[in-house]
């Protein structure tokens, strides 16, 4: 399991995106420079962390890094 705090750390530092925890419940249109690759970027770096396969396909329809932290956490 991943936690928050790491999830975050994985986006700041991973992705070079700036983001502190409010960002995590924002629409992705509102984080800077969001965008398909950063996704593909942040599965292989969840995996990477955890040693477990992220269902890439269900990430696809969430509106929010926390959604997406939600999931990678059952994980």
């Amino acid at each position: 399991m991943i936690t928050e705090t790491d999830f975050i750390r994985i986006v700041r530092d991973e992705l070079a995106l700036p983001l502190n925890g409010n960002d995590l419940d924002g629409d992705l249109d509102g984080v800077v420079s969001w965008d398909s690759l950063h996704m593909l970027r942040l599965v292989s770096a969840v995996e990477r962390e955890t040693g477990k396969r992220v269902p890439v396909g269900r990430l696809l329809a969430d509106r929010s890094l926390r959604a997406i932290y939600n999931r990678v956490a059952e994980v």
